[in-house]
Formats: C-alpha cells, sequence, structure tokens
C-alpha cells in the first residue's frame, strides 16, 4: 500500500508552511492530555512524522507524542537575534538529494504520497579537504569523478572507478528495480524486497547479479566492502578510501559495516546523469513541518512538550498505548510506532517485560535487544552567525574535512562536516550575511562528558576546548572566521541529551 502511494498524486508547497518558521512550538502544557486513537507514534522526528503521515494518509487516526517543544528531532531548526538581525540554524542534517523531483528516495515517495513538501534548491558539487588536496565532489557526472580521482590519486585510481561501476551494475539494477523504502539491513529484507520484488526482475538480470556477486559472497544487505573488494580496488587507494568516507555519511559507520544495497543505490542516484543535490528552503524544520501539516490535515494530533514515561502492555504482552509523564495515557487500539532509538524504547517496557544486564535494558533476540546495538559515540556542533563581505561567490554549500586516511574514517576528530546553507537560501541570515553548522558526525565520546554539570566551569572550559576542532576545520576554507562570527554556539553531547534524550 504504502509504495504504491508513492506515485498517487502530485506534491504541492503547502501554502500554511512559512520558510524558517521556528517549527510548531507548544505553547501550554496541557494537565490531561489522556485519548485513544489507532496509532500512537513515539516522536516526532523524520521518521516517526514520516510514519504518522502516511498512516493518517490510509485512514488510522494517529497521535504523535513528542518530548521536545517543537516538531523535528534532530532535523529541528532554531534562531538567533542580534542586531545584525536574526540568524536561522539547522540543528542536523543539511545534505537531501533526490527530494527535489520525482525519484527513488524515500524521503521523496512519502513526501508525493501525503502531498506535502517544502520548496527546493538545488546544486551538483561539494567541496572536501583531503590529505591528498582540495577534492570537487559533483554529481551527475561519472567522468568528472573519475577525472578527480585521477587528479589526485593518479590514473590507476581513475581505472579502478571504471571498473567498480562496472563490477557494480548488476547489484545497483537490481536495487533500481526494488524500492529504496523496502530494503533493510536485517532478515526483514526477506519478506519486504525479496520475496515481493525479486521475483518481478528480469531473469537474465538475476542470473548476471548470481553469477556476478552472490557468488562472491555478496549479497544487497552484506557490506560495501565486498563490493569494493570484488572489484579490485585496493584498501589503500583513494576510491576505497573515498567510499569508506562516503559510507561513513550515510550510515555513520564504515564501508565495511555499510550495506551495499545502500551505497550502490547512492552511486546509481547520485552520478545520474545531470543528478544534483537539494537543500529545503527554511531548513531541515521545514521537511518536519510539510510532515506535521500531512498529519493534522487529516485529523491527526502532535503533542508537544509530551513525554513518554512507559508503554503499556496488557495480559498478552501486546503494547497498548503510553503513558505519559503527568500520568495521562495514550491508547492505541491498532499499534504504538516507536521513532525513539532502541535503548530508549526497550527502557520504556514495563519492569516485568525486561532483563537487566550491566544496568542496560535488553529483551535478547528481538527488534528492542538493545546490548545487541551497540550505540555510536556522539557529536559536537558550531553554529556561527557571520559577516560576508569579501568571501567568494562561489563560497559552495558544503565542506567536508578530513585529516587523515592513515586513521580510521570513524577515529575522533578525523572527520568534521561543514555546511552554509545560506549559500542556497538566502532567508537564512540578515543580509550581508551567512550561517553555518560545522560538527563532528558521531565521533564525540558521551563518556567525556558524562556526569558534568552544564553550568559548571570544568563544562564551559571543556565545551571551548572541544570547540576548536571545528573552528579549525571552518578556517581550512573561511581563515578569518573568528572575526566575521557575529554570534556562535557550541553544542555538546549533554546538549544531545537535553534535546533529543540521547
Amino acid at each position: 500500500m504504502l509504495l504504491v502511494a508513492a506515485a498517487l498524486p502530485s506534491t504541492y508547497i503547502s501554502p500554511g508552511l512559512r520558510p524558517w518558521s521556528a517549527g510548531r512550538k507548544a505553547a501550554v502544557h496541557m494537565i490531561d492530555r489522556s485519548g485513544t486513537s489507532d496509532i500512537v507514534v513515539i516522536g516526532a522526528g523524520i521518521g516517526g512524522l514520516s510514519a504518522a503521515a502516511l498512516l493518517a494518509k490510509y485512514g488510522y487516526s494517529v497521535t504523535v507524542c513528542e518530548s521536545h517543544d517543537r516538531v523535528g528531532g534532530a532535523a529541528h531548526g532554531f534562531t538567533r537575534r542580534t542586531s545584525a538581525g536574526t540568524f536561522h540554524f539547522d540543528s542536523g542534517p543539511s545534505l537531501f538529494s533526490g527530494c527535489s523531483a520525482p525519484s527513488d528516495n524515500p524521503l521523496r515517495q512519502v513526501l508525493d504520497a501525503v502531498g506535502e513538501s517544502p520548496e527546493w534548491a538545488t546544486y551538483d558539487n561539494w567541496k572536501m579537504y583531503i590529505p591528498e588536496g582540495q577534492f570537487g565532489v559533483r554529481s551527475g557526472s561519472k567522468r568528472a569523478f573519475g577525472r578527480e580521482l585521477s587528479r589526485l590519486g593518479g590514473a590507476a585510481t581513475e581505472e579502478e572507478w571504471w571498473a567498480l561501476l562496472e563490477a557494480i551494475k548488476p547489484l545497483a539494477e537490481v536495487v533500481g528495480g526494488v524500492p529504496p523504502i523496502a530494503l533493510r539491513a536485517d532478515v526483514g529484507a526477506v519478506q519486504s524486497a525479496l520475496l515481493k520484488y525479486f521475483p518481478k526482475l528480469d531473469p537474465k538480470l538475476m542470473a548476471r547479479f548470481g553469477a556476478e556477486l552472490l557468488l562472491k559472497g555478496i549479497d544487497p544487505s552484506g557490506p560495501f566492502s565486498r563490493v569494493l573488494a570484488a572489484a579490485n580496488v585496493p584498501r589503500k587507494s583513494l576510491l576505497y578510501r573515498w567510499f569508506d568516507f562516503l559510507a561513513f555519511a550515510l550510515s555513520g559507520l564504515p564501508a565495511d559495516q555499510t550495506s551495499a544495497a545502500a551505497i550502490a543505490f547512492m552511486i546509481k542516484e547520485f552520478f545520474a546523469e545531470g543528478a544534483v543535490m537539494d537543500y529545503p528552503i527554511g531548513g531541515s524544520q521545514a521537511v518536519a513541518d510539510a510532515l506535521s501539516h500531512a498529519v493534522e490535515k487529516r485529523g491527526g494530533d502532535i503533542l508537544l512538550k509530551a513525554h513518554v514515561e512507559e508503554l503499556l502492555c496488557n495480559k498478552e504482552e501486546r503494547c497498548v498505548g503510553v503513558k505519559l509523564s503527568g500520568g495521562s495515557e495514550r491508547r492505541a487500539r491498532v499499534a504504538v510506532v516507536s521513532n525513539a532509538p532502541v535503548w530508549a524504547t526497550a527502557r520504556l517496557l514495563p519492569q516485568e517485560l525486561r532483563s537487566t544486564n550491566n544496568e542496560a535494558t535488553t529483551l535478547s533476540g528481538s527488534c528492542l535487544d538493545a546490548l545487541a546495538t551497540p550505540p555510536t559515540p556522539s557529536f559536537m556542533h558550531l553554529h556561527v552567525g557571520f559577516r560576508a563581505d569579501g568571501l567568494p561567490a562561489d563560497l559552495g554549500m558544503h565542506h567536508i574535512v578530513v585529516e587523515s586516511w592513515d586513521k580510521p574514517i570513524t577515529a575522533e576528530d578525523n572527520c568534521v562536516f561543514v555546511a552554509v546553507p545560506s549559500v542556497l537560501d538566502p532567508s537564512a541570515a540578515p543580509d550581508g550575511h551567512h550561517v553555518l553548522h560545522a560538527y563532528l558526525p558521531a565521533t564525540e565520546p558521551y563518556e567525556r562528558w558524562e556526569g558534568l554539570q552544564r553550568n559548571s566551569d570544568e563544562y564551559r572550559a571543556l565545551k571551548e576546548d572541544r570547540s576548536q576542532r571545528l573552528w579549525a576545520a571552518v578556517e581550512r576554507f573561511i581563515p578569518e572566521i573568528r572575526e566575521r562570527a557575529v554570534v556562535s554556539s557550541v553544542g555538546t553531547p549533554l546538549t544531545h541529551e537535553r534535546f533529543l534524550r540521547r
């Protein structure tokens, strides 16, 4: 049902959504918020809102419970007012693709299905600063990418690129025949993808796929590193290292832990002739607001400042609702959907359904087996509003710094992502100014911060010290950024914990 709906009525830009709205915020904290609906969704992040919007479209009554005072989860936005004007910041993702036009991108499919979307700006390149030099990454051109590989890695690296494209072709074609929204990196892929879609594919294609990849121990849910090995790409090649980076950028994990299907889909989409990248006008908050509108226009409820304290289960151990802080209960006739992380969701279960091992809650062997899902490290963030006078017109939207290939791509401080969204969306900053968001992507140890008081001198000193890596990364392309800064803000793992409860 969900996949058929992706081809249904055209998307429109919601007239009620204003770019750079502060997000739908809670005005009051109601005393009694009890009620009943078909579905209760925990968390108003992009995943939770997507599920809620689709369920509402198909006629279910839906209630979304969100702890924060606005929707969006890690994708929410915030503002800072200064004498120069108001700066609008993304707290999370800013690199989108396949969203500005109909595509196989799952987010675009959801937006199409529910008939909502923000306005999108497009661009076709980003800049990387790697040990070999500055690498210009351009979408929509395999040849341009090959030329950059040759310039920095030698002619042999470009040859490896073309060999990889040939080796991955059957996998890319197979993945192209299966909607990405159906692909999973677990045994559930058998039901959602293999049984439903693979029988419809060309038998000759499947035969080639089996001969060229499956016989080499590769499958769509296996790691992309096996594909690189099958294509004889050396581990120390710039090509291997770049795809190790890409895997990390997509999943937070290196190539040997990232689904081959996910990377194959990315290669197919990103390097398709004329392909572009996208940015939502109004920031990632605009995506969350569009999905919220899709829920509410069909009668769904989104409760803000509605923290879920416990999952309610009946005698058959079936989840039938949630208990909110303050004692209100939201009952579900059909199901409860959790957009909270596995560790947080497991802790919401009644004590009698949990087991305790080293203070970690787990249901061994189930989808809530928290111990079998080790968490990644946390994040450091730097948001800066700054003067734009004298900066080049081609400053660029995205800048990525990789310090060393000799360390794992996931190593602490090795990789910094920087976005300057005001390059594409001038409404994000006052005239003559830009905004940027720099962050350490899931490489900052939470343990370093655990137990610190946010108002302590120790916390402030550590915050200042750890932000230096982010400032230094920005200085690679804006050397005088500190002098240009009008306003700046540093986020830590404790900031994450405070706003995202993780």
